[in-house]
């Protein structure tokens, strides 16, 4: 589900917030994004239209409830059209899963297989059976003088 972007996104706090953390919030954002401060910023100015329009809703009871209102039903809506499409969604991931398991034990296993076998080489083996021994018999040199 998409977040709904809403007055409390654009003042920056929580949905639940109490009337004094909005109006903290609100007169923090006006201070930083206030035309004056940004001569000629169209930026600037409509940041701060949307952070006077969001305080204007969000400080009035009324205005704020049919806010949240509107955000319930809205929240509500598209977790229902979720929901319709979400069966087809997870068979795709299923079938989806369901191939790539398919495809991995092969793959993994000759590898597994192929590791085994470099280690089973003979000449491998012969390498190292003969360096063990000249290491073995430098060492009874070494101690036996």
């Amino acid at each position: 589900m998409k977040p709904v972007h809403t007055h409390y996104d654009n003042l920056k706090v929580a949905r639940n917030a109490p009337p004094e953390i909005i109006r903290a919030a609100y007169k923090t954002l006006c201070h930083q994004f206030h035309p004056d401060h940004h001569a000629g910023s169209s930026a600037a100015t409509q940041t701060f239209q949307l952070i006077s329009t969001a305080y204007q809703v969000l400080s009035d009871p009324d205005a704020r409830r049919n806010h949240d209102q509107w955000i319930a039903r809205i929240e509500s809506e598209s977790r229902q059209h979720e929901s319709v499409g979400r069966p087809h969604q997870i068979r795709r991931q299923l079938d989806r899963r369901r191939t790539e398991n398919r495809a991995r034990p092969s793959a993994n296993f000759v590898s597994k297989s192929r590791q085994w076998l470099q280690w089973r080489d003979p000449s491998r083996s012969l390498v190292f059976w003969i360096s063990l021994l000249l290491v073995g018999a430098m060492l009874g040199l070494l101690f036996h003088s």
